[in-house]
């Protein structure tokens, strides 16, 4: 799929087509359902409830194309039977599968994924996406090449959030980033810094607005390669490798990322996406290294492994009191697990009108 660009916009056109299936059978939930609301909401959030399933349909599936759990939707694992359960039951076990490290649990979690709760496809609609997954759906799974990232980077969950968004996440604009792009401002801006800061033990970097975590996958990439080779050879520029870093033990590595590459965004279900795939990927690495055992199970990462990666507001945090930002992002500030702010950081004071 991803140096087959029509193959790509047929499978694209199918996950559509299966939120506008599964949409039509939606029934949603009472607290959640307005009486009084007019016909077209109703519809609205019941083809947000179906977009969230097709999507976390998507991060099972592509979890299970990479062996990190269970196949339940590209097959039965021993002792279970699809037909034991309903459709509707047999994707919420998939589902389940992928919160169960501490870094990944919010996805699954209402605060950050409230259209996942806030209604049910009927069990015939979701069988119908089950079956499209375990016979026609390609893989999610492909290798790296030369340049581009591998599946394993969680690249194709990343750039299909977009693809089955809802209104909010089309306000917030987000947009997919190439991966040339992320290079590119990368090699102009990472590699340099490491290159004139190399004697630091931390190499402290923040996207502001990460999204799915585009940029911050390739930056554990570039600081992977220096610290466990000494050497970062640029992706999309000419210029030579960086070299003469010094060389430290993978896991070692894994923990100065941890401390150095930090993101934050402003939308509950992007922000967890990151997560996800940072976790997933950092696992890949120690495992390769040979640091964790094989094969990668999302189960057996450990808990160590916890992206510092916010849900919050990039251009107040840090200029506004508390109190006041509380004021302006009220969902926000009571947002469980946001990861924000951190141990060291401060508020500014409240002003005396606020204090």
């Amino acid at each position: 799929m991803a140096s087959n660009p029509a193959a790509d916009r047929a499978f694209r056109r199918e996950l559509l087509y299966y939120v506008d299936a599964l949409a039509a059978t939606v029934t949603l939930r009472p607290e959640r359902s307005d009486p009084s609301a007019h016909h077209h909401d109703a519809v609205d959030r019941q083809r947000a409830v179906a977009a969230a399933w097709v999507y976390m349909s998507c991060v099972a599936a592509w979890a299970e194309d990479h062996q990190l759990v269970r196949p339940l939707l590209r097959g039965s694992p021993d002792g279970l039977t699809r037909t034991t359960a309903s459709g509707t039951v047999w994707l919420g076990r998939a589902f389940e599968q992928l919160a169960c490290h501490p870094a990944t649990q919010w996805l699954m979690h209402p605060a950050y994924q409230p259209a996942l709760w806030a209604g049910t496809p009927s069990p015939a609609a979701c069988t119908a996406l089950i079956d499209w997954w375990a016979n026609d759906a390609p893989s999610l799974a492909y290798p790296t090449t030369e340049t581009a990232p591998g599946s394993i980077t969680g690249w194709p969950i990343g750039d299909l959030l977009p693809v089955l968004h809802d209104d909010r996440r089309a306000r917030n604009a987000l947009v997919q980033t190439p991966y040339w792009v992320a290079d590119l401002i990368l090699d102009e801006t990472l590699v340099p810094a490491v290159n004139e800061f190399r004697h630091e033990r931390l190499m402290r970097t923040i996207d502001p607005a990460c999204g799915t975590g585009h940029f911050l996958i390739r930056a554990v990439d570039y600081l992977w390669q220096w610290w466990t080779t000494g050497t970062i050879t640029s992706a999309v520029t000419t210029r030579p490798p960086l070299t003469g870093g010094a060389v430290i033990p993978a896991e070692q590595a894994a923990l100065r990322i941890l401390a150095s590459v930090d993101g934050v965004e402003l939308d509950p279900l992007t922000a967890p996406v990151a997560r996800f795939r940072m976790t997933i990927y950092l696992g890949h690495l120690l495992t390769v290294s040979g640091v964790l055992p094989g094969p990668l199970r999302l189960d057996r990462i450990r808990h160590a492994i916890t992206p510092r990666i916010a849900v919050g507001d990039s251009l107040l945090i840090g200029l506004v009191s508390r109190s006041e930002y509380q004021r302006l992002h009220p969902s926000l500030a009571a947002l469980p697990g946001a990861a924000f702010p951190l141990d060291d950081f401060a508020w500014p004071p409240e002003s005396p009108a606020t204090a």
